[in-house]
């Protein structure tokens, strides 16, 4: 008949496993590996290697000797138009700007503040990645678990089938019976379908991530129970996302110390000769020239440029409050779920002590022909429920880990 063949056919469904050629238990990357290969993959660092080019030719324009472009200035004057008596005026100049007080410094601190910030986005894109890394890695994990659990529930489902079906032959039970537990078979038969299908593609969005097929072992370095069971946990300083914002904030301060140091300009040194003719019968004078010019520094036109450098010093000091903010309540939302899910598996561990016991009660009466097929059926199902729920939450304990660690701040190594 159409329904045993099904059967056989689901039964013969191989499960979820490593391609042929994954490497050994042994073999997999760790956390670190696995997030470092994402992320130069990923192609982020780029952004935090143009910050370090930035900083670097802010530290080489603060070494130079003038403090912007030198020029040189030509002049000529000639009375070749009108009267033409042979007179002529030649002036050369090199224009050198020069640093004030104070100028210098202020772009070897811009440099510096550049190069910390460069430093800050490199840990915050990794500490990102980490996090979306994690994340995919526990998908799977608890698919997994889906998976088996919905595995054995068909292989035990299958050997009741096989057990009604021989008591049905021997005349003890209904049709109806067998009926039902072929429906059981393939009700159990579409979970498991579902499950494996849900592990597919928790798999494939992590290969996509990663580029890789095999799992960190371990999934989630331990060791940070002590700060979920802290009463009141603290965001670390040397969190990513502060000290991103930090670095930003320094950045922009940088910035308008810059702006403020250089709000009367450059000076402008100008060295040169001058050649003057006033009778082509005589030979010109040569003469050694030195201009210099020195900007007023009007305030009405630096206030713009200092006005938004200081406008940016807000907004970052603005924004760091505001992620350090969000960062902590994250953190804490992470410790309530590890302990809430520790709660949980206590709760589940005595459910799941009850639902075996009144399964192997179910089951011996079964047996012994005191309880129809629909108890039996219901104490399994419980007792799957049970088995199902105990084992999520003991992958989940290792999940609100990996979620308390990521709150934290804490990369792999």
């Amino acid at each position: 008949m159409l329904l045993p063949g099904l059967l056989c056919l689901i039964a013969l469904l191989p499960p979820p496993a490593a391609p042929a050629d994954a490497p050994a238990e042994g073999a997999r990357p760790s956390l670190a590996e696995v997030v470092e290969g994402t992320l130069a993959a990923a192609g982020q660092l780029v952004r935090a290697d143009a910050l370090r080019g930035e900083a670097a030719a802010v530290r080489q324009q603060a070494g130079a000797f003038t403090a912007a472009d030198p020029g040189l200035r030509l002049k000529g004057v000639t009375d070749q138009f009108n009267a033409d008596a042979g007179a002529y005026a030649l002036e050369a100049l090199v224009e050198l700007p020069l640093w004030l007080p104070g100028q210098r410094r202020a772009r070897l601190e811009l440099a510096r503040a550049l190069g910390v910030r460069a430093d800050a986005l490199a840990g915050l894109l990794r500490w990102e990645v980490t996090g979306a890394v994690r994340d995919a890695v526990w998908e799977v994990a608890l698919a997994k678990v889906q998976a088996d659990q919905a595995r054995t529930a068909y292989a035990a489902a299958e050997a009741l089938q096989a057990v009604v079906a021989k008591r049905y032959a021997a005349g003890e039970l209904a049709r109806l019976d067998l009926l039902t537990a072929e429906q059981e078979t393939l009700a159990r038969a579409a979970e498991l379908t579902t499950a494996d299908a849900d592990l597919a593609r928790a798999e494939a969005a992590y290969a996509t991530l990663t580029g890789r097929t095999e799992l960190p072992l371990p999934p989630e370095p331990g060791g940070n129970a002590a700060t979920a069971d802290a009463p009141a946990p603290l965001l670390p300083e040397h969190h990513p996302l502060l000290v991103a914002a930090n670095a930003a904030l320094g950045r922009a301060r940088a910035e308008r110390d810059r702006v403020a140091s250089e709000r009367r300009g450059h000076p402008i040194l100008s060295l040169g000769g001058v050649r003057v003719r006033d009778d082509p019968r005589l030979d010109g004078d040569n003469t050694v020239q030195v201009e210099v010019s020195i900007p007023f520094g009007l305030r009405s036109h630096a206030a713009p440029a200092l006005a938004a450098s200081e406008r940016e010093v807000t907004d970052q000091l603005a924004e760091l409050h505001r992620l350090r903010r969000a960062a902590e309540g994250e953190l804490v939302e992470a410790v309530l779920g590890r302990r809430g899910a520790a709660a949980a598996l206590a709760v589940a561990e005595a459910r799941a002590r009850l639902a075996a016991d009144a399964l192997a009660v179910a089951e011996r009466g079964f047996e012994l022909g005191e309880t129809d097929l629909s108890e039996r059926l219901l104490a399994e199902r419980r007792a799957r429920e049970a088995q199902l729920d105990l084992a999520l939450r003991r992958a989940e304990q290792g999940q609100a880990l990996a979620r308390v660690n990521q709150a934290l701040g804490i990369l792999p190594e």
